[in-house]
């Protein structure tokens, strides 16, 4: 068979050939799609900030991702080998932009053939601000008493401040940081405890290690203060009669002070009583 008769075989009624063939292309991709599966689950959006700007206000922290491929291949991938970001190092200005989310395929999900990746939502709108810094105080949160007899006389957290960073309108205003709550209850001797900081605020970075170690000491309470806390009565303590002190307040709210022993201030002589405003006039003239 010589080249012609060849060519002529070929072509000859060339479109129905094409037709099947294409036919046949496509009867063979719909059957590969129907043995095809959908897999569904949701991922974190992780954030590639710039060094000058990040997000001033809270927006959809996940994505809901789609995995389509042969059954074997999508089930073996690991969630955390799909990552879901966003890219902000290319925006210098502040302002609110629609920024897309990207796909980042590691581990298990590499060289998995077929395997198509789709993201809803694709964008998410980001307000972005100048990024600062600030030191701010931490503060104990304590609960319950110690025990009966017992006081907490000294605290301290180490350390009693920690740095973070944020976006600019968020860090301007007035911000507080408290630890987790330390119990007290029935605690008689001094103790240390690390304690986590609590930060609700997801705009909010915290620098280094958000462990911090509190220190209470606790001591007895004299006996004599005790009386007086329980009863409310302070005990007499005896004066010496030299020293005893009465006090009485003229038409003015002026305080006269006199003083002399217990016999003299109960039965006051004449001369006494001379004496002793000669005493407190010479001290007022002093």
């Amino acid at each position: 068979m010589n080249r012609t008769k060849l060519l002529e075989l070929i072509t000859e009624k060339w479109p129905i050939k094409v037709l099947s063939l294409s036919a046949a292309i496509l009867i063979s991709v719909f059957y590969r799609m129907s043995t095809l599966e959908t897999r569904f689950f949701t991922a974190p959006i992780q954030i590639e900030s710039s060094e000058i700007l990040v997000p001033a206000d809270v927006f959809a922290s996940s994505v809901r991702v789609s995995l389509r491929g042969e059954a074997d291949g999508i089930h073996q991938i690991l969630e955390e080998d799909i990552e879901a970001y966003i890219d902000l190092g290319r925006y210098t200005a502040e302002g609110s932009y629609r920024v897309p989310v990207q796909i980042r395929k590691k581990g298990s999900a590499l060289g998995i053939e077929p395997l198509g990746i789709s993201i809803l939502p694709a964008e998410i709108q980001v307000t972005l601000e100048q990024k600062i810094m600030r030191n701010i105080p931490v503060f104990p949160e304590l609960s319950g008493t110690v025990a009966e007899g017992y006081e907490l006389t000294y605290q301290s957290l180490i350390p009693g401040s920690v740095v973070i960073e944020g976006p600019r309108s968020v860090l301007d205003s007035r911000i507080v940081f408290n630890t987790e709550t330390i119990n007290l209850d029935r605690r008689y001797d001094d103790f240390t405890v690390m304690v986590n900081i609590i930060n609700n605020n997801p705009l909010i970075t915290i620098q280094g290690s958000r462990m911090l170690e509190f220190r209470g000491f606790i001591n007895r309470i004299a006996r004599e203060e005790q009386s007086v806390r329980s009863t409310g009565v302070a005990r007499e303590v005896p004066v010496p009669e030299r020293q005893i002190i009465t006090e009485e307040a003229n038409e003015d709210n002026n305080v006269e002070i006199q003083q002399g022993t217990s016999a003299d201030l109960q039965n006051p002589q004449p001369q006494d009583l001379e004496d002793s405003l000669n005493e407190a006039e010479t001290g007022a003239d002093e």
